[in-house]
């Protein structure tokens, strides 16, 4: 168990939370009405759900690797008020943050109707459109970078890295796969030049969008709301699909060249039509989803940095499988 997840069960622990949650009820002129329920406790994160007389807030403690979500979150959210959580209140030194209540997520349908993830993928694009004038606003909030540009060194470094530790170490990757594998991605830092080179500019990447992660609004016309920005990059935006294209297909037990999937998509990419067409955009879709996968081994790396042996060893797959995945094309003609 890393040194966090012990921390968060902690009598000590439990009494500072308690301490700060109640200091802002107190502010807000709030009162708790019960005792606060943990609700989850993983190598991410912590949640305690806070019952109070005007409904339920949800706390939420990170792992040090994601402190900044708190103030990405709070930064992020004025800048897009009506489609991200507000936190009541944070605070950055520890990675906490308090939240009201929006209700069910729309994991909670029960569908796994592809029109649905249509919407998902247009209104978040829709954020991402309202963000892409404020890079270095969330990068002085703590937003990491990882433009496309980069990545080709990126992934050179991250190979070596992997193939110097040592041979016990779970997150080691020995010299023959190193080497297999870069010779195989030749055509992935390619890609990632493309992307530099296109026409998308670069915003928030959410990184783990999916049905949990969007609620359901209380009318018609109420646009989805977002959370959970501890896996995000300032990256290329088209990486976001990386998460719902692997989700739809499970949903809907098919592969990417789903046609519903296709639609799906094409509906994202229809708000960034001022850049380009549909049929240009999605020249971008795979490259774009290859590099979701560096994004995905670069938060996985933050995470496990202070991870026990025995968390690395049950983690290890979050950063390693994106690099294997690398050289695997997500559209097949």
């Amino acid at each position: 168990m890393a040194d966090w997840n012990e921390a968060w069960t902690s009598e000590q622990w439990r009494a500072d939370a308690s301490q700060w949650i109640d200091l802002v009820l107190m502010t807000y002129e709030l009162t708790r009405t019960g005792e606060p329920q943990q609700t989850l406790n993983d190598i991410f994160s912590t949640q305690i759900a806070v019952p109070t007389d005007h409904g339920k807030l949800f706390f939420k403690a990170n792992n040090p690797g994601q402190y900044a979500e708190v103030s990405v979150t709070s930064v992020a959210a004025n800048l897009a008020p009506d489609q991200l959580v507000m936190p009541l209140a944070i605070e950055p030194q520890r990675g906490w943050m308090i939240s009201p209540d929006y209700g069910e997520t729309l994991r909670a349908l029960p569908t796994t109707d592809y029109k649905l993830w249509a919407r998902i993928l247009r209104e978040f694009a829709k954020v991402q459109r309202s963000l892409v004038d404020f890079g270095e606003t969330l990068f002085d909030a703590g937003l990491l970078h990882l433009d496309p540009a980069w990545l080709p060194h990126y992934i050179d470094e991250q190979l070596m890295l992997h193939a110097s530790m040592p041979r016990e170490h779970a997150l080691h990757l020995p010299a023959r796969d190193a080497e297999e594998l870069d010779a195989q991605l030749g055509e992935v830092k390619g890609m990632c030049e493309f992307l530099a080179a296109g026409p998308i500019p670069l915003s928030l990447e959410h990184n783990d969008l999916h049905r949990g992660n969007a609620f359901l609004p209380t009318t018609p016309d109420e646009p989805l709301r977002f959370m959970d920005l501890g896996d995000a990059y300032w990256a290329h935006p088209f990486a976001s699909l990386g998460t719902p294209v692997r989700v739809m297909c499970e949903e809907l037990d098919t592969t990417p060249n789903d046609p519903r999937i296709r639609s799906a998509i094409t509906s994202y990419l229809e708000q960034w039509t001022d850049y380009s067409t549909v049929d240009e955009l999605w020249a971008y879709v795979e490259p774009a989803l290859r590099a979701g996968k560096l994004q995905q081994h670069a938060m996985a790396m933050r995470v496990l940095a202070g991870a026990s042996e025995s968390d690395l060893r049950r983690h290890a797959g979050l950063a390693l499988q994106p690099l294997a995945e690398l050289a695997q094309p997500v559209f097949t003609d």
